[in-house]
């Protein structure tokens, strides 16, 4: 029995089931052990409520309802169920979907769960699961009527209608395709517009992924039919289009069963005029640019009709990018680049997609490529250098060389020896001129995608590896204040590289090993450079940030500030991913430099303060237990003997640079492993309570985020280490040679990944924090009356601490309670299932009682007394807001973070994989961040939804402030309470009478109209 037939025995013995698809990384969780008891009762949930939904006809509610807690299940657990529970909800969900409603919304939220059923083809075969294609049709006839044109449906009905159409297209019937040409081939007269509508409709439902026994009932009956047609129109007509797509879908999922040899000129003639490119000095527009050919699917037409004995194909792909070769050249740029660009990616991309469906990928029931068909060597090879050329030149497009850098990334993944060493001849010399910056960014840009291929395909391109060191030496003149793009590209280049390599100085292995191989021998004695590329580095850094000082003018500012941003990004997460990966001497030594530069600075604290705070945070977050006793107890020292010299500082609304730096620094150092701050917990609480209760703004905004980070640090669970391998890097080289680990990918099943779990002295010491900071200031606000006022700038200081405080511990308080609210009629209960997202229960109490509720009661009493007394304070009002939101929806992830870094994950997965090889041969670090955004997904759903009489209240009051007399207090209440009505189900309902009895008011004021 192999591996992978072991793990299935084993997961169907855990779970009673075999499971379709899980999610893998949900088993690589520190609380993994109890999710599968959590999904099975979640899904057993789901599965009752939903059937009796159905059976009682509670469609637009229950049914709704449960239908979407489906697609929270799929989203978190994956397809974490059996084979027999999937083919019955494919055909629940689709007997809902063609059901005659007139309510465009469930239709809307049924296709998308349909298509999300059958998103991945090889869970379910035909033998599975047979869907009727006439329902479907009248589906889409239904919702294509013009209802009076007015516009009734949501955003992106149509494309959510035509996605599920196309996930259900391979399950329809044998004799689907008879009956569905019989439907539509009569409005194929191409003299009349019903053609379009007619080619649409064979364009979606029509069969194509029939087995070669049914051919004679699928494409048969119509391709020859269809080309002829095709043929005999050479003006380009708007439903060409149609018909391109259904042949290029066809030749996909048909590669081998069709003869397209006699077509093949007639194809790459109509291609080449869809470029829409210039005849001679006239240029003269051959066509309406919106008739032309979609470039993903020709690009799959034209990959899929390779193969075979026959290499005109070839010939023809040869001819074509001779002929469009000059039109890639930078000078030539006109309105045919963009589609020339996607052309260059997309056919390489193809091609790798093939062959990992030929070579690397298990066909399940898809119909398999023969092996007279399959690609060889040879024409793989004569293809890359088909491209070449013209790939080579579009690098320079001055439409960006982002189109080819991915065409490039494929055909080194392909062919290494053939394309990396002449791209390296031209990155060299970009790289040692200053007088063509454009071709620098250029080639820095493409590097990237390259990168893995470079140092993985040794055994085709041996020489990769040692490129790296003189590539990343020669990148350093890049880092330059004064051209803010070649810095992030250089800073991109230069972090892809160290995310793929330890940074270990290796060349003492010559002496020890008698194994090396000759090109071995010359990496380790090159690793001696690395030491000083580090420092060096940093240097640069040091450099970038004393260039970057806070702008006078407004403009600049406004102009300069989201360059700042991303160079801040940019910056941490290089330093960091340099730092991860380095042994341990070199990384002393880049800390002394680091605390060197970070104790004789001081910087304004908005912008080049901010970049060396960040910067000084991704390098001690490596390693805490050594790097934080550099600076802790200094920076603590520092503040305290600010305030023993300055004793009216609290009063000031100004101080001195050198203590806000101080203060900056110290904030940031926080974002690390919590049990390393263990040790300082009484200097940190006492800099803490001091610097809260400073009358300086930005002061106690920055004691605030010190407080958010240190309680982050010690109630979450998060990774401490994201390094390429789980190897030590300071082991002997007889144990272990790094160099041997360059672009490494991960091990899904041994990543070993070290967690931090926040242990009972961390979450006692969070506790402590509470006692001390957080009751008093509730305390206060229950005290607030028209007779003990306060002042507008301390209510500010003391609500800032609260959201502080909720942003930074929400992962361990407890949620609203109360009395449950009726908000609906429904025949199943409305309840959102809940996922277990930390490890031991103990959550954080306000004198023993629930913080979320102690917060509620307390800003509630304060928001009484403002809107009787103080209308007009509305920078508290906006505290309010905030803090209203953080106690009804904030659970330890900010999900606008999240969704960031899972765009940002997506964007550097795609840049590092091998799309070549089956699972893509992730990264370790890449996978590993995955795994965090699991957990954070899960923290999303911690909270079982429920609608109670505190969320009621938070509700009408942030309803009020949504009608305030003052425009930004109405536009944050209205932003906040749009927040609450889309993650709870139904709570519109508390609006409706307010807002009915304002409309209908004639004496209403203005103001509440808005």
């Amino acid at each position: 029995m192999n591996l992978k037939m072991k793990n299935q025995t084993e997961r169907e013995a855990a779970l009673g089931f075999s499971p379709q698809k899980e999610l893998e990384f949900s088993a690589l969780l520190p609380y993994a052990d109890d999710i599968d008891v959590e999904s099975n009762a979640v899904f057993a949930e789901i599965k009752s409520n939903l059937g009796r939904a159905v059976q009682l006809r509670d469609i637009k509610i229950g049914c709704r309802h449960w239908v979407v807690q489906l697609e929270r299940y799929i989203s978190i657990y994956g397809y974490k169920f059996s084979k027999a529970d999937h083919v019955l909800l494919v055909k629940l969900v689709f007997d809902l979907l063609t059901m005659p409603l007139k309510e465009y919304a469930l239709v809307d939220k049924f296709a998308v769960v349909l298509a999300t059923l059958l998103k991945k083809r090889s869970l379910l075969s035909r033998d599975d699961l047979i869907l009727p294609w006439r329902p479907l049709y009248q589906l889409v006839e239904d919702c294509s009527k013009d209802v009076g044109g007015c516009r009734v449906f949501t955003v992106n009905f149509e494309s959510r209608i035509k996605s599920a159409v196309r996930a259900c297209t391979p399950y329809f019937h044998e004799d689907a395709t008879q009956e569905i040409l019989d439907e539509f081939k009569p409005w194929l007269c191409p003299f009349d517009m019903m053609v379009i509508g007619g080619l649409q409709c064979l364009e979606l439902f029509l069969p194509t992924s029939l087995p070669p026994e049914l051919h004679h009932k699928g494409f048969k009956l119509w391709l020859d039919e269809f080309l002829q047609l095709w043929r005999s129109f050479y003006s380009m007509p708007s439903w060409e289009g149609s018909l391109v797509n259904l042949f290029s879908r066809l030749a996909h999922e048909n590669v081998g069963y069709i003869d397209w040899k006699p077509h093949v000129p007639m194809i790459f003639t109509r291609l080449l005029r869809s470029f829409n490119l210039p005849v001679g000095t006239k240029q003269i527009i051959h066509n309406n640019q919106q008739n032309t050919y979609d470039i993903q699917n020709v690009s799959a037409w034209i990959i899929s009709i390779m193969g075979g004995e026959s290499n005109v194909v070839q010939e023809h792909i040869t001819k074509l990018f001779k002929a469009l070769h000059s039109f890639f050249h930078p000078s030539n740029a006109g309105r045919w680049s963009l589609r020339l660009g996607s052309f260059l990616q997309n056919l390489p991309k193809s091609l790798v997609k093939r062959i990992r469906r030929e070579r690397y990928k298990e066909s399940k029931w898809l119909t398999p490529i023969p092996d007279s068909h399959k690609l060889t060597d040879a024409q793989v090879t004569e293809f890359v250098e088909s491209l070449k050329p013209s790939l080579f030149v579009a690098i320079f497009s001055k439409m960006g060389s982002q189109d080819a850098s991915m065409g490039l990334r494929n055909l080194a993944t392909l062919r290494p020896e053939v394309v990396i060493p002449p791209f390296l001849e031209k990155m060299y010399p970009a790289m040692e001129t200053l007088i063509e910056p454009h071709r620098l960014i250029a080639c820095m840009v493409c590097i990237v995608h390259i990168a893995r291929p470079m140092l993985t395909a040794t055994q085709h391109f041996p020489e990769g590896p040692s490129h790296v060191l003189p590539l990343l030496n020669l990148a350093l003149p890049g880092i330059d204040p004064n051209d803010f793009r070649k810095t992030l590209v250089t800073l991109q280049m230069i972090s892809t590289f160290v995310t793929l390599i330890p940074i270990v100085d290796s060349s003492e292995a010559i002496h020890v090993l008698t194994d090396l191989t000759e090109h071995e021998r010359e990496l380790c004695s090159a690793t001696a450079q690395f030491e000083d590329f580090v420092l060096a580095f940093l240097d640069r850094i040091f450099n970038l940030i004393e260039s970057n000082s806070q702008e006078t003018s407004l403009s600049v500012v406004e102009r300069q500030l989201l360059e700042h941003t991303v160079l801040e990004v940019g910056i941490g997460s290089t330093v960091s991913a340099m730092l991860q990966q380095c042994s341990t001497p070199i990384y002393l030594s880049a800390l002394k430099k680091i605390h060197c530069f970070i104790t004789s600075s001081v910087f304004e604290v908005k912008v080049s303060g901010k970049l060396a705070a960040n910067f000084c945070r991704s390098a001690i977050r490596i390693k805490p237990d050594v790097a934080l006793k550099m600076f802790i107890p200094q920076l603590c020292s520092s503040i305290q003997v600010f305030f023993q010299d300055h004793p009216g500082a609290y009063e000031e609304e100004h101080l001195d640079n050198a203590f806000m730096w101080n203060l900056l620094i110290l904030s940031q150092i926080m974002r690390c492993d919590g049990t390393q701050l263990l040790v300082y917990k009484s200097e940190l609480l006492e800099v803490v309570q001091s610097c809260l209760k400073l009358k300086c703004v930005q002061a106690y905004e920055m004691a605030g985020q010190l407080l958010r980070f240190l309680l982050r640090a010690l109630t979450q669970i998060y990774p401490l280490e994201f390094r390429s391998v789980e190897q030590d890097f300071d082991q002997p080289f007889t144990e272990y040679l790094p160099i041997r680990d360059w672009g490494t990918p991960g091990d899904i099943e041994d990543l070993n990944v070290q967690w931090h779990l926040p242990s009972q002295e961390e979450v006692s010491y969070a506790q402590e924090l509470l006692d001390c900071l957080l009751v008093p200031e509730l305390e206060f606000f229950h005290n607030i009356s028209a007779n003990n006022e306060v002042s507008k700038e301390d209510l500010l200081r003391r609500l800032n601490l609260v959201i502080e405080f909720i942003s930074g511990a929400g992962s361990h308080l407890a949620p609203l309670d109360g009395e449950k609210v009726h908000l609906v009629d429904s025949q199943v209960p409305l309840i959102r299932f809940s996922c277990y997202a930390r490890l031991n229960g103990k959550e954080l109490t306000a004198k023993g009682k629930n913080v979320r509720e102690s917060v509620h009661d307390a800003v509630g009493h304060l928001l009484r007394y403002l809107n009787t007394s103080r209308e007009d304070d509305t920078k508290s009002l906006f505290h309010i807001i905030r803090i209203y939101e953080l106690v009804l929806m904030h659970y330890g992830t900010v999900r606008a973070e999240f969704d960031n870094r899972w765009k940002s994950f997506h964007i550097v997965k795609t840049s590092l994989e091998n799309q070549l090889v089956a699972k893509k041969k992730h990264l370790r670090a890449l996978l590993i961040d995955r795994m965090q955004l699991q957990h954070e997904l899960r923290t999303f759903n911690f909270c079982e939804r429920h609608f109670t009489d505190r969320h009621c209240d938070i509700t009408s009051s942030l309803l009020n402030l949504s009608v305030s007399r003052y425009r930004e207090v109405r536009k944050k209440a209205q932003a906040g309470l749009h927040k609450v009505l889309r993650t709870y189900a139904f709570s519109y309902q508390i609006c409706l009478n307010t807002l009915v009895e304002n409309l209908v008011n004639p004496e209403v004021e203005e103001h509440v109209f808005k």
